[in-house]
């Protein structure tokens, strides 16, 4: 604190400040009241009106003399522009925007692509947090819907498990129902992929709040040749789908119970359906590697190539493999990702190659240090992609 600050205040009576001294010292206040409220400061152009309000300042005996405000208001509007050349000088603070808003900053993650909104959704947003969102797109051709998460089959380590696909497909009043039609309806893009579900003429949802009813009609499983790990598997199927789906809808859903024409059912005469059912976990049900870019069939600019995969391995180690249509090897590798199996952490990692043009294929697998002794073996996905 400038100790000039501890000296009496002025008086009505006090005798006339000339230029000089007695003008510092009023400075010399004015300042260190003003650094240390600095905050509090929004400077503005005030000279005009304190100059005539100085001079509309009537003279008497024991008011202010007239010289004394002009001298003052000068005083301060030399103040004010110190202080205002002070505080351009200081760091921009930012101020949080209104509750909703989005601030990108340098440096910061990429914003995700806003989910196709629902024909028919209600309730609160929510966001999918077991999986990543590569491949989804933001248009699609009127009547559609784009970037709908469907979930297909695979075997893989010995057994069936899920894998994904983003699709653009007829929109049939919502994500969650374009999902189920195209899950029953439509054929993986993958050829490695299937569904025991057959195609389905009626589908109807219910949500009431995180609870969603799906109720199939009995084409839909017409299929007489299910084993019951695929059949337990196609339920997962349906939840990881309708789930998913209903995210993107904004309209989260916990638990999904499945009905045939309204009633509990044996889905293929194999697995019971009618209670409420959530997500099993994914290191138990789903591929512990996906190959999310390039997706299956994409055409790809020569020179350098990315490749994205997601999943969870053993010390967090993935094993890749690039290779000609004819099975000539042309690169090969390893990646992290994940968090390993012990832990059942899912993550992405991602590794670039330079290929010249040609058809290929990418293959992803989980490191297996057994050989195959334990757990049935690696996992692996495989992609064809073309690159011009």
């Amino acid at each position: 604190m400038n100790p000039d600050d501890n000296r009496p205040p002025l008086r009505p009576d006090d005798p006339t400040v000339e230029i000089g001294s007695g003008l510092h010292e009023v400075e010399t206040h004015l300042r260190a009241v003003l650094v240390e409220d600095a905050e509090s400061i929004r400077p503005g152009e005030r000279l005009s009106a304190i100059l005539a309000e100085a001079h509309a300042a009537p003279v008497t005996g024991s008011g202010t003399p007239r010289r004394w405000l002009v001298l003052a208001a000068a005083a301060a509007v030399a103040l004010v522009a110190g202080g205002t050349f002070w505080l351009v000088g200081r760091p921009t603070v930012l101020v949080p925007g209104p509750a909703g808003t989005t601030v990108a900053t340098q440096g910061s993650p990429r914003p995700s692509t806003p989910a196709p909104s629902a024909g028919s959704g209600t309730g609160a947003s929510t966001s999918a947090a077991t999986a990543p969102a590569t491949g989804a797109s933001s248009t699609a051709p009127s009547g559609t819907i784009t970037g709908v998460p469907v979930y297909w089959i695979g075997e893989t380590g010995g057994a069936p498990r899920l894998f994904r696909e983003f699709r653009t497909v007829p929109d049939e009043g919502g994500p969650i129902l374009s999902a189920l039609y195209a899950m029953t309806r439509e054929q993986p893009l993958d050829p490695d992929y299937f569904t025991p579900w057959a195609p389905s003429s009626r589908i109807t949802v219910d949500l009431e709040g995180s609870a969603l009813v799906v109720d199939l009609d009995g084409d839909t499983v017409s299929a007489t040749t299910v084993s019951s790990q695929v059949a337990e598997r196609a339920v997962q199927q349906l939840v990881y789908t309708a789930t998913a789906a209903a995210s993107i809808a904004r309209t989260p859903v916990s638990t999904v119970t499945v009905l045939v024409e309204g009633q509990p059912a044996d889905l293929w005469g194999v697995v019971r359906v009618g209670r409420p059912m959530a997500r099993a976990a994914q290191v138990d049900v789903q591929s512990h590697v996906w190959v999310l870019a390039p997706t299956e069939g994409e055409e790809v600019g020569s020179g350098r190539v990315t490749f994205t995969g997601y999943g969870t391995s053993f010390e967090a180690n993935f094993l890749w493999q690039v290779t000609t249509r004819a099975g000539a090897v042309v690169a090969e590798g390893n990646a992290m990702g994940g968090t390993g199996t012990g832990t059942g952490g899912f993550g992405e990692f991602e590794f670039q190659r330079t290929l010249p043009p040609g058809d290929y294929v990418i293959t992803l697998s989980t490191d297996d240090p057994s050989g195959g002794a334990e757990g049935g073996g690696a996992q692996v996905d495989t992609k064809s992609f073309t690159v011009r």
